[in-house]
């Protein structure tokens, strides 16, 4: 007897296609079917991936005039023109009936006393603070009129705008200068100061990294990174950004004549910043913004131009923007700095990182962190198994502050925060662990707090050696 096959007959070519087709459809429903319970409102799924709503453009306010604005209304009573450029530019030529408010004079505000005290200053240049009161530098870039504005507003003036173009483009634009003094009868300030435009050294220092605040450094990239000479490495310097802090290009901001851009292009440009291009800022957060600070780059309490006035730049920028929460840290990084317990923020790169660990490396045991700054991986620990850095410890950024002191304790026990630098890295410049770690290190009181920015993506590019295992 002959016995039949038990084992069935393979599938044919075109089987086998129909049922990969199939289960290609049928993997394309699925996901279909997930993407719309997504959308639906209250859904669980819409919990797991929320709706990033756009962000609706303000209502710009009236921040800035045009030359031929103030030319039409010079000879009204309630427009007053204050020129912020120092006294001597002020003398070879203003706008006609133009008073004077040098940097040179314009009083420090950094602390609540000090605002007290504005009022009267301005009731001196016979300002009542209810007229149209038009800021006026040399260009429209001018720190001078930007800190001029917001001394105006933090003083409570109801209506304050700066002239586009400033001197340089009321010329331009075919309209005379006067070199006459202008000093005007003392009048009384009848305005309420406004603390909320204010940002205090105690104030930042509480702020820093909070929900719903970001810290805007106007001082450019450089400084923001804080680089030093190789001479310097390893030393503790006080050079960097304040934590938390985002750095802005203030020349963005401007067309190529030196003009303010439309407020929309302002706007957008606002609504890119953030740590990387998929984590913008929200713009319906509190901005606090810094500089230089006066006295940065020169003797204390000395003026100096394009060393102060940065961060009011920002302040105003920000302002014509429609951004409403705003504040402008006044002492800027003079006053951060003057406070030796104060953390910093530096930036550090792979040649510099290679150089400290060189002369860190224990030599009995090569894989040892280092004695001189703690280290650490914020990577996730599987990651870091696989291969990190030599001398690395991993710690995951989103439990860095909770698990921070059983890894001192364990690999740095003698640490001291105020003098032992902490180092972060993470996989590369868009990774924002980096920045979360390093935000958290200086709310846990470590003074002096790297970033290595780069990252491994630099790492492996500069040729970096790359370890296994814990």
């Amino acid at each position: 007897m002959t016995r039949r096959s038990t084992v069935p007959p393979s599938p044919s070519r075109h089987a086998v296609t129909r049922t990969r087709g199939q289960r290609a459809h049928a993997l394309l429903l699925v996901i279909a079917f997930v993407l719309a319970l997504a959308l639906l409102p209250g859904s669980a799924f819409a919990q797991v991936w929320p709706k990033r709503e756009p962000v609706p453009e303000p209502d710009y306010p009236d921040v800035t005039v045009t030359a031929d604005w103030l030319a039409r209304r010079l000879d009204t009573r309630d427009v007053v023109v204050i020129d912020a450029r120092p006294a001597a530019s002020y003398l070879a030529g203003h706008v006609p009936g133009a008073v004077s408010f040098p940097p040179e004079l314009a009083p420090e505000v950094e602390s609540l006393p000090e605002l007290a005290h504005l009022p009267d200053v301005l009731g001196g240049l016979g300002l009542s603070g209810r007229e149209w009161l038009v800021c006026c530098g040399e260009v429209s870039y001018s720190r001078e009129a930007a800190r001029l504005f917001w001394l105006l507003e933090v003083a409570g003036a109801s209506r304050v705008v700066v002239l586009d173009g400033g001197v340089a483009g009321w010329r331009v634009d075919g309209h005379e200068l006067v070199s006459e003094e202008v000093r005007r009868s003392r009048a009384t300030w009848t305005q309420e100061p406004d603390s909320e435009l204010l940002a205090t050294r105690e104030y930042v220092r509480r702020s820093f990294g909070e929900p719903g605040v970001e810290l805007i450094d106007a001082r450019g990239l450089d400084a923001w990174r804080g680089d030093v000479e190789r001479d310097d490495w390893g030393t503790l310097v006080r050079v960097g950004h304040m934590p938390h802090a985002l750095p802005l290009d203030l020349t963005t901001f401007f067309a190529p004549d030196g003009r303010f851009l439309e407020s929309s292009e302002t706007w957008s440009s606002f609504a890119k910043l953030g740590p990387r291009p998929a984590n913008p800022v929200d713009l319906a957060d509190e901005f606090v913004v810094y500089g230089w600070g006066r006295g940065s780059g020169a003797g204390s309490g000395q003026w100096q131009e394009d060393a102060w006035g940065d961060g009011a730049l920002a302040y105003f920028l920000l302002r014509r923007a429609g951004i409403a929460g705003v504040r402008l840290y006044s002492g800027g990084w003079a006053d951060w700095v003057g406070d030796p317990y104060l953390p910093i923020v530096r930036i550090v790169t792979a040649e510099e990182l290679m150089h400290r660990l060189g002369k860190s490396r224990r030599w009995l045991r090569p894989n040892a962190p280092p004695e001189d700054f703690a280290f650490f991986d914020v990577r996730h620990p599987s990651d870091h198994k696989r291969s990190h850095i030599r001398g690395s410890v991993t710690l995951r950024s989103d439990y860095f502050a909770d698990s921070l002191d059983v890894r001192l304790d364990q690999y740095w026990p003698d640490v001291d925060r105020t003098t032992t630098p902490v180092v972060t890295y993470c996989y590369g410049e868009r990774c924002i662990r980096s920045r979360a770690s390093s935000t958290a290190a200086a709310r846990e009181a470590f003074v002096y707090v790297e970033r290595f920015y780069g990252g491994l993506d630099e790492w492996r590019f500069a040729g970096g050696e790359l370890v296994r295992g814990e």
